[in-house]
């Protein structure tokens, strides 16, 4: 009687396809199912990003299901378009079902985007792939790409952006919106970008403006650490943003006393509410001691507001917040930098985020 084989494939899986021989990997399944799975995801082996070309032809002509799906429904063709190393016509050739939906919805074109994976975009767009479908969101693959987009993709967007829009797809209000929101963002960070990709992005960027009709995004303004922070009339929301465009940095702490308030108050906030507490520590808790102490310091808070803002934080310790206490926290954070106009120099923090 035969043995029977196992159906998970070798934990050292991965090494061996960029270390062993064809030979050698053919020899894995002689003790593995064809459709032995691995990998976080529990992908076969056709689903493994780096599994070489010789051995994808070796395991169709065994009989291995080019459409396998992981644990998240998505085949090969999934795992390779969002991959550095593309080559998707190989998994086309052999069978792969390229409108193939994994469990959001998305097709291969979709988590191309999602990866701005440029190459593999434009192979897929050739042999056929939908550019209308969307995701179970309603999200077309050209606003997955842009909504999806960080300082560090805007290079690959663009490409994807023009060949999309090349293949047909129409832009709209959304997309633009994400554009300027990209432009946002990479103007806030720019000093701190990586000088060796700066020309190369703001060629990039300037490609999607104009792809998108959109107005470029205005050069920061920071502040030069001396004069007086003037805060314009307004909404404690508009304020707190106002002042976190002129006195907070790319990274790190802020230089003064007042752009780590607006800081920690926004840390705070963004960390709850837009990450769920996912990297909530002690460090954390420990930007809210120090927040109050600054309420506290200098010109301070008035007594009430100050006792309010120890019960805030207080509240806010364990990293939750149902009933909006971080937004009365950056509301009272604007309040004692307008009340302490003259910058501060900050000490060194205790904490590193």
């Amino acid at each position: 009687m035969a043995k029977r084989k196992r159906k998970t494939l070798p934990k050292d899986f991965d090494e061996l396809l960029e270390q062993a021989s064809f030979a050698e990997l053919v020899a894995v399944f002689d003790a593995c199912e064809l459709e032995a799975t691995g990998g976080y995801s529990k992908s076969t082996a056709l689903g493994f990003y780096n599994c070489p070309d010789e051995l994808a032809r070796w395991l169709v002509e065994q009989g291995a299901d080019i459409n396998a799906r992981d644990t998240y429904q998505r085949t090969p063709l999934h795992h390779r378009s969002s991959s550095w190393l593309g080559c998707v016509d190989l998994l086309l050739d052999l069978g792969a079902d390229i409108e193939a939906q994994d469990y959001q919805g998305d097709t291969p074109l979709h988590a191309a985007a999602k990866s701005h994976k440029a190459d593999a975009i434009a192979a897929l767009i050739r042999r056929g792939a939908s550019i209308d479908a969307s995701s179970r969101q309603g999200h077309n693959v050209l606003h997955i790409a842009l909504a999806t987009t960080r300082n560090a993709d805007i290079e690959a967007t663009a490409k994807i952006a023009q060949t999309l829009l090349v293949a047909g797809l129409q832009r709209d209000d959304a997309m633009l919106a994400e554009v300027q929101r990209i432009g946002r963002e990479f103007a806030f960070h720019r000093a701190t970008f990586n000088p060796d990709y700066l020309e190369s992005t703001d060629v990039a960027l300037t490609s999607l403006y104009r792809l998108f009709d959109a107005t470029p995004a205005a050069s920061r303004n920071v502040h030069d650490g001396q004069a007086a922070i003037i805060v314009t009339d307004g909404v404690w929301h508009d304020q707190h943003q106002q002042l976190w465009e002129l006195l907070v940095p790319s990274t790190g702490p802020a230089a003064t006393v007042q752009g780590e308030v607006i800081r920690i108050s926004g840390r705070i906030s963004r960390e709850i509410h837009h990450n769920g507490s996912a990297n909530w520590d002690a460090d954390f808790k420990a930007m809210l001691a120090a927040l109050l102490a600054h309420l506290g310091s200098a010109t301070p808070l008035p007594d009430h507001e100050l006792a309010e803002a120890q019960a805030l934080a207080a509240a806010l310790r364990a990293g939750h917040d149902d009933t909006q206490q971080t937004d009365r926290l950056c509301a009272l954070a604007v309040r004692w930098v307008i009340a302490n106009p003259q910058p501060e120099p900050l000490a060194a923090p205790a904490y590193r985020r």
